[in-house]
C-alpha cells in the first residue's frame, strides 16, 4: 500500500484525495492548511495528519502539493526533506527563479519532482498530438482559454483566491496549462511579445487578460489569448498547415481534422475531469523510472513554463519582444 500525503484541502486538494482513494493500492492522507478543515475531512472519511512530519511518520512516501502558489516552495521543500516524491500543482512556483531553486533543493534531497499539468493526460489533447502531423508543415497556431474567474473559484470568494493576487496569481500563472501544452506540442519559444492588462472588471490586483505572440524555431507564429472575463468559457487550439487544419476543443473534448479534398474527421472523448486527474495521479504513484511516468511534466518543464511567463511579463512592461531566459 502506497501512502500519499495531500497538502491543501481546497477544491483541487479534495479532488486529489478523492481520485487517489479510487486506486486500490493507494491510501491518501490529508494535510490541511486550515485547522477548521479537519472535522470536514474526517466526516468524509479521509485520514488526516497535522503536518507533513506526522504524515511521514504514518508512512507517506509521496506528496501532492495543492496549496496556494505562494506556499508551493515551502510545502514542497518540507515534503522532500521528509523523504517524499512530489507532485506540485501548477504553477510550480511564483516565478522561474524560485521554481529552479525548488528543483535544485528537491534534487539535493534525492527526491523526484513533477508538476500537475493534467492536460497532458487529456485523451482529446493526446489525439491532437497523434494527428497533428497530418496537416503537413504548419504556418500558424492560435490558442485561447477565456473563462470567467468568479465561476471558476467556487470553493471561496474569488477575490480571496491566489488567482486574484499580483504576486502569485493572474492569468499567466493560473492558466499556465496553455503555455505548458504549447511548449510540449509546438515547441518552446526563444522570445515572446506580450500585453497584460487589468481592466478593473473583477476588482482584483492581478492581470485579467494576457495576449502572447511568438515564433517557433521554424519561423511560424503562435498567438495565445488568456482572460478571466469571458462567458461562456472557450478553450481551443487551432493549427493551420499546408494540407489543412486541426483544432482541439478543450470544453467539448474533441478534435477536428479538416484536410483538403477529404471528409472532415471529428474525434471526441468522454473522459471526465476526474478521470484525467486519476490518470495523472496513477502515473505519479506507480511510475518507477524515467519512461514510466507517461507524459507527466517534470520539474524542468515547470521551470520552462514559468520562464515564458516571466518573459511575457517583461515584454508587457517594456513594450518590446523579450528573450525567454530558460534556467
Amino acid at each position: 500500500m502506497t501512502r500519499v500525503a495531500v497538502i491543501g484541502s481546497g477544491n483541487i486538494g479534495r479532488r486529489h484525495l478523492t481520485v487517489l482513494k479510487r486506486l486500490p493500492s493507494v491510501q491518501p492522507l490529508a494535510v490541511p492548511v486550515r485547522e477548521a478543515r479537519v472535522p470536514e475531512l474526517l466526516a468524509e472519511e479521509f485520514e488526516v495528519a497535522r503536518d507533513i512530519g506526522e504524515a511521514r511518520q504514518q508512512g507517506c512516501t509521496h506528496c501532492v502539493v495543492a496549496t496556494d502558489t505562494g506556499r508551493h516552495f515551502q510545502d514542497a521543500i518540507a515534503a522532500a526533506e521528509n523523504g517524499m516524491d512530489l507532485l506540485v500543482e501548477k504553477p510550480l512556483s511564483v516565478d522561474a527563479g524560485e521554481a529552479a531553486a525548488l528543483q535544485a533543493r528537491v534534487a539535493t534531497a534525492g527526491q523526484q519532482l513533477f508538476v500537475g499539468c493534467v492536460l497532458r493526460f487529456s485523451e482529446s489533447l493526446n489525439t491532437f498530438r497523434e494527428l497533428q502531423d497530418r496537416i503537413g508543415r504548419p504556418h500558424s497556431a492560435r490558442i485561447e482559454f477565456q473563462s470567467h474567474l468568479p465561476g471558476r473559484r467556487r470553493d471561496r470568494p474569488y477575490q480571496e483566491s491566489y488567482s486574484a493576487r499580483v504576486d502569485e496569481g493572474g492569468v499567466l500563472r493560473d492558466l499556465i496549462h496553455e503555455i505548458d501544452y504549447a511548449g510540449w506540442l509546438l515547441g518552446w519559444p526563444g522570445s515572446v511579445q506580450a500585453k497584460l492588462r487589468n481592466l478593473d472588471r473583477l476588482g482584483i490586483g492581478a492581470e485579467e487578460t494576457a495576449t502572447l505572440l511568438w515564433e517557433t524555431k521554424s519561423g511560424w507564429a503562435v498567438t495565445m489569448t488568456l482572460d478571466y472575463l469571458s462567458r461562456p468559457a472557450r478553450r481551443r487550439m487551432r493549427v493551420a498547415g499546408e494540407f489543412g487544419t486541426i483544432e482541439w476543443d478543450g470544453i467539448e473534448q474533441s478534435v477536428t481534422l479538416a484536410l483538403t479534398g477529404k471528409p472532415v474527421e471529428v474525434r471526441a472523448s468522454e473522459q471526465t475531469r476526474d478521470e484525467m486527474l486519476l490518470a495523472q495521479d496513477r502515473a505519479f504513484v506507480e511510475g518507477s523510472g524515467d519512461d514510466s511516468f507517461g507524459p507527466m511534466a517534470k520539474a524542468e518543464g515547470g521551470v520552462r513554463a514559468l520562464s515564458v511567463c516571466d518573459a511575457a511579463r517583461r515584454a508587457s512592461n517594456s513594450g518590446s519582444e523579450e528573450t525567454v531566459r530558460y534556467r
